[in-house]
C-alpha cells in the first residue's frame, strides 16, 4: 500500500500522473496525502495534480472534498500553500458538479487569498458562472477583470450559447479583439444549437472568406448540422473536400461519421455510401456502421441496411440501442414485419438491450398499420409502467381506424382518456370508427362526451 512507502514528492508526482484512469490508485495517492500533511508546501505540486485530476474526471466532487481536507491540515500554516492553480482546478470541479452554491464559495476564498485580478482564476470564475446559469455573475467578473485573453471570451461566450444568449453572445463575439478558430466555432455551434442555420453558415463562410481562418475539425462538426437543416448538398461537397485537404477524414472518425449522416439528411446516399466504404473496416466504429444503416433506412432501402446490420454483426460489432432503432425503422418502411419483430426479439434477449418508447412506438405503428392489432396491443401492454406513452395508445387508436376494429378501439380510447381526457381528435377518431362499423349511437354517445367534458375541436383554417 502506498501509505507504508516513503515517497518523494516526485515520486508521488509520477504515480499520480501514471494512475490517473484508476480511481483506485488514486484514492491510495490521496489517502497518502493526507497523512502527509505536515510537509503540505513541499507537496503542493502532487495535490494539484491529483485535485486537477478529480475536477476533469467522473468524480470532480473528490477535488472539493480533498481540498477541505487539506485546508484543515494546513489551516496553522503561513503562508498558504494553495496557489492560483489550486482555485482554478477547484472552480472547475464547481463547473463540472454544476454547483453554482460552492463555485460562490471558492469565488471569495479566492479573492480572500489574493486572486482577484489572476486571469486564469479569473477565467476559471466566469467559465463557471456562464456553465451554471449565473450569466449575470459571469458577466460581472468579466467586466471587472482588466486582463482578459482569448479564453476568457470564449468562456463568457460558450455560456451564453449554451443557455439560448444568442444574440448577448455575438455582441461579444464582435466586440472580441482578437478571435480564434475557438472563438469562431463556438459562435458557430451556438446559432445551429439554437436552430439558426442560415447564421450558422453566414458565420462560417465569414470565418473562411473574410477572416481567412482555417476551421478545425470541431468547427466542421460545430456546422454539420445546419447543413442538414438546410439540406445543403452543395455545401457538403465543399466541406468534403476541405476536410480531405486538412487530413481530417484519415484521422478523425467523427468528421466522417458526421459526413456520412449529413449526405444522408441531404439525399444524397451515394455519397454516403461511398463515404462509408471509403472508410477501412479498421476504422470503421459502430456509429459509423449507425449511420449508413439509417440513411439507408430513412431512404427506404430496407434490403440495403438489412444487408448492412449482418455484415456488421459479422464484423464483431455489437449494436446498441440507436442501431436496432435504425434497422426497426428500415423494417418499417419496407413493409418487412417479420424480419422487424425478429430484430426486436433479438434486441432483447440476445443482446439483452432495453428498448426505449420509440422502439416500441415503431413496432407498434408497423403492426398496426399491416392488420396485426392484437400483436400491437400485446405489445403495447407490455410497456412498462414508468415508460408508458399517450403516444403509443394513440398510435394504436389509428391503426383501430385504418382497420375499423371498435372493439379494440374502444379499449384504448379508454386507456387514452385515462392518461389524457382533453385532445378532440381521440374524441373524433372513436367516432368515425363507430360510423364506420355502422354503430351510430355509440358515435352520438361519444360525441356527446366530448361536449360533458367541455372538449373543443379547434375548426380547420385555409390560407386561400
Amino acid at each position: 500500500m502506498l501509505q507504508y512507502l516513503k515517497l518523494t514528492p516526485q515520486d508521488l508526482l509520477v504515480v499520480v500522473l501514471k494512475v490517473q484512469s484508476r480511481c483506485l490508485a488514486m484514492c491510495q495517492v490521496h489517502s497518502h496525502l493526507i497523512t502527509m500533511g505536515s510537509s503540505a508546501h513541499s507537496h503542493m505540486v502532487v495535490w494539484n495534480s491529483l485535485i486537477r485530476l478529480y475536477s476533469i474526471g467522473p468524480f470532480p466532487a473528490e477535488a472539493l472534498m480533498l481540498y477541505k481536507s487539506l485546508r484543515d491540515l494546513t489551516f496553522p500554516l503561513s503562508p498558504s500553500p494553495f496557489d492560483s492553480f489550486t482555485y482554478s482546478f477547484l472552480l472547475k470541479a464547481c463547473t463540472n458538479v454544476g454547483s453554482v452554491v460552492a463555485g460562490s464559495q471558492y469565488h471569495a476564498l479566492s479573492m480572500k487569498a489574493g486572486f482577484a485580478f489572476h486571469v486564469y482564476v479569473q477565467t476559471a470564475l466566469v467559465n463557471m458562472y456562464a456553465f451554471c446559469g449565473s450569466l449575470l455573475q459571469a458577466r460581472k467578473v468579466f467586466s471587472e477583470m482588466s486582463d482578459k485573453n482569448s479564453v476568457t471570451w470564449n468562456a463568457l461566450i460558450t455560456g451564453l450559447t449554451k443557455w439560448g444568449k444568442v444574440d448577448a453572445a455575438r455582441s461579444l463575439f464582435d466586440e472580441m479583439p482578437d478571435r480564434t478558430v475557438v472563438s469562431w466555432t463556438g459562435m458557430i455551434d451556438g446559432y445551429t444549437r439554437m436552430n439558426q442555420p442560415k447564421e450558422a453558415m453566414a458565420l462560417f463562410r465569414g470565418m473562411i472568406a473574410q477572416e481567412g481562418v482555417d476551421p478545425s475539425e470541431i468547427t466542421l462538426l460545430a456546422i454539420f448540422p445546419a447543413i442538414s437543416a438546410l439540406g445543403d448538398i452543395r455545401q457538403c461537397q465543399v466541406i468534403h473536400s476541405h476536410a480531405e485537404k486538412r487530413g481530417f477524414v484519415h484521422y478523425d472518425i467523427r468528421v466522417v461519421n458526421s459526413m456520412i449522416d449529413v449526405y444522408g439528411k441531404c439525399g444524397c446516399v451515394e455519397s454516403a455510401g461511398k463515404a462509408f466504404h471509403e472508410l477501412s473496416s479498421t476504422r470503421r466504429n459502430l456509429v459509423s456502421w449507425t449511420s449508413i444503416i439509417s440513411v439507408f433506412a430513412t431512404h427506404g432501402m430496407a434490403s440495403e441496411a438489412l444487408d448492412l446490420f449482418r455484415k456488421m454483426e459479422a464484423e464483431n460489432l455489437k449494436p446498441n440501442q440507436i442501431t436496432f432503432l435504425s434497422i426497426l425503422n428500415a423494417c418499417s418502411h419496407g413493409g418487412l414485419v417479420e424480419e422487424a419483430m425478429g430484430f426486436f426479439t433479438k434486441m432483447i434477449e440476445e443482446y439483452r438491450l432495453q428498448p426505449d418508447i420509440k422502439h416500441y412506438g415503431c413496432v407498434i405503428d408497423m403492426l398496426g398499420r399491416a392488420g396485426r392489432l392484437k400483436e400491437a396491443e400485446s405489445i403495447a401492454l407490455g410497456i412498462p409502467k414508468e415508460m408508458e406513452s399517450v403516444v403509443i395508445w394513440r398510435t394504436l387508436l389509428g391503426a383501430c381506424s385504418l382497420h375499423d376494429d371498435a372493439e379494440m378501439g374502444q379499449r384504448v380510447t379508454e386507456r387514452v382518456f385515462h392518461m389524457e381526457s382533453t385532445y378532440s381528435g381521440d374524441y373524433v377518431l372513436l367516432s368515425n370508427i363507430y360510423s364506420a362499423t355502422g354503430r351510430f349511437r355509440d358515435a352520438e354517445r361519444t360525441r356527446n362526451l366530448m361536449d360533458e367534458n367541455r372538449v373543443f375541436k379547434a375548426p380547420g383554417q385555409s390560407v386561400l
